[in-house]
C-alpha cells in the first residue's frame, strides 16, 4: 500500500530508498499495488497490478474495493505499507484475510501514544508522567501536578502535528476550550537532550542494525518557532550503548518483531525517559544519512525480513558521522522564491543539499520533513562536534528570500 509520491524532478530525493524496484525481485515476487492518486507515481512504471483508491482513510471503500482485488487476484501472502498513516490499515488487512504480521492490537501500541507508554511504564523502564484528557477540570488538575509547562499532544498523529507546549494554566484553559478533548492526552515537559535510535529488529526480535542519532533542536520546535531541525549521528561508544540498550528493551516490552522502528527518548544526564517510538523507518531524511553513511538502506532490510528472506547483519561505520538539517521555509505559504544562496561547496561535509530556486513557489505540505521546506542539507564523515559545527555553518549563512503569493 503506498501514498508516497515519487519526486521526477531529479532535485529531490525523498522515497528514493523505499523504490519497489529496488526492494522487490520480478523473478519472485507478485507484487500488487494499492495507492492514492499521490502514491501513483510511486508505484513502479509498467507494473500490471495496480489499484488506485479514492481515499485510504475511508475504510469501508477501501476494503471493498480490496475484497473485489482478492477475488481477481487471489489471496495475499503479506501486507506491506511504509507510512505511519497507514500502520492501522494494514493491521486491518491482515485480520481481514488472516495475513501474518501485526494485528490491529499490536499496532496500537506503537499508534496510541498513551498505550505505548503504558506498556513500557509497566516494564519498569521510564516514561514521562501523563493522562488521557477527559475533562478541561481533570486536565487542568493533571497540569498542576505535573507542574508547568506540559506538553499536550493527539494520542495517535506524527510529525509534532498537533502538539503544543504549553506555559500557564490560563493558556491550558483556552486549548481545552478549543477542541474536543478525546483523542489527546496530557504529560510532563521532560528536560534534557533528545536523541533517536533506529533500526530493523528480525523475526525473533533481535536487532539486525540500529544506531543512534542526537537532534539539533527538536521537531516541536521547528514546528512551532521555526528552529531549523536536524539530527547528527553519534559515534561514542558508551552513549551508543546505553541508549540503544535502553531502546532495544522499550522494543522487548512493546513485543516488536519483525519490523524497522524509530525510538525517541529524552536525556537527561541522570537517565534515559521513553519518548515515543513508531514501528516504521523514521522520516525526514534520517534514511538517506543512514544509508550514505552506513550503507544500509533500512526499506530494504525491512521488506528482507518480512518477506522472510535470508539476511545478515550489517555492519554500521562506526568511525564516521552525518547528519541533517532542515529550514522552515517562509510563512504565511505559499511563498514566491526570490533568491537562495547554495552552500555545497562552501561548508565542510555538506555532500548533498535541496535549495529553492528563484520563481519557485514554496507550499507548505503539514506532517512531512522531506518536503522542499526553506533548504534541506545532508552531511557525511567527520565527528559529531564536526558535523554539528557545519550545520550551525549553514544556519548562519544561510538566506532565504521570498515574497508571498496573493
Amino acid at each position: 500500500m503506498n501514498r508516497w509520491p515519487r519526486p521526477t524532478d531529479g532535485r529531490r530525493w525523498e522515497n528514493r530508498l523505499a523504490g519497489p524496484e529496488d526492494l522487490f525481485r520480478a523473478e519472485r515476487d507478485q507484487v500488487t499495488y494499492v495507492c492514492d492518486e499521490g502514491g501513483r507515481s510511486g508505484v513502479p512504471e509498467g507494473a500490471e497490478r495496480v489499484h488506485v483508491v479514492p481515499d485510504f482513510a475511508d475504510v469501508d471503500d477501501f476494503l471493498s474495493r480490496l475484497d473485489e482485488v482478492v477475488r481477481a487476484e487471489g489471496p495475499f501472502d503479506h501486507v506491506i505499507g511504509f507510512s505511519e498513516l497507514l500502520l492501522d490499515l494494514a493491521a486491518t488487512v491482515r485480520e481481514r484475510y488472516g495475513i501474518p504480521g501485526a494485528t490491529r492490537a499490536e499496532t496500537a501500541r506503537f499508534r496510541d501514544k498513551t498505550v505505548m507508554k503504558d506498556v513500557v511504564a509497566r516494564a519498569g523502564l521510564r516514561v514521562p508522567r501523563w493522562a488521557t484528557c477527559e475533562s478541561p477540570d481533570q486536565v487542568i488538575g493533571k497540569a498542576r501536578e505535573f507542574g508547568y509547562p506540559v506538553i499536550v499532544k493527539p494520542v495517535s498523529g506524527a510529525s509534532s502535528q498537533g502538539v503544543r507546549e504549553i506555559g500557564s494554566e490560563g493558556e491550558l484553559q483556552a486549548w481545552c476550550a478549543d477542541r474536543d478533548l478525546r483523542g489527546h492526552e496530557i504529560e510532563e515537559y521532560v528536560q534534557g537532550e533528545i536523541l533517536h535510535v533506529d533500526g530493523v529488529l528480525d523475526e525473533r526480535g533481535e536487532p539486525l542494525f540500529r544506531c543512534t542519532s542526537r537532534y539539533v533542536a527538536s521537531c516541536l520546535d521547528f514546528e512551532l518557532r521555526g528552529t531549523p531541525l536536524g539530527s547528527v549521528l553519534q559515534t561514542d561508544a558508551a552513549l551508543r550503548e546505553r541508549c540503544e540498550g535502553f531502546a532495544l528493551r522499550c522494543l522487548a516490552a512493546l513485543g516488536l518483531k519483525s519490523s524497522a522502528f524509530h525510538l525517541e527518548l529524552f536525556d537527561t544526564g541522570d537517565e534515559l525517559v521513553f519518548l515515543e517510538v513508531g514501528a516504521r523507518v523514521a522520516g525526514a531524511d534520517v534514511p538517506d544519512v543512514i544509508h550514505d553513511v552506513h550503507g544500509v538502506n533500512l526499506f530494504r532490510l525491512w521488506v528482507d525480513v518480512v518477506l522472510g528472506r535470508p539476511v545478515g547483519r550489517p555492519v554500521a561505520e562506526t568511525g564516521l558521522s552525518g547528519g541533517w538539517l532542515t529550514i522552515q521555509g517562509p510563512r504565511p505559504m505559499p511563498q514566491k522564491v526570490l533568491s537562495a544562496t547554495p552552500m555545497l561547496g562552501e561548508v565542510p561535509f555538506l555532500y548533498r543539499e535541496l535549495v529553492p530556486r528563484p520563481e519557485e513557489v514554496l507550499v507548505l505540505r503539514p506532517g512531512s520533513y522531506a518536503t522542499l521546506q526553506g533548504g534541506r542539507f545532508l552531511f557525511r564523515g567527520g565527528t559529531p562536534a564536526q558535523i554539528e559545527e557545519a550545520m550551525h555553518q549553514v544556519r548562519d549563512r544561510y538566506r532565504l528570500t521570498a515574497v508571498p503569493v496573493r
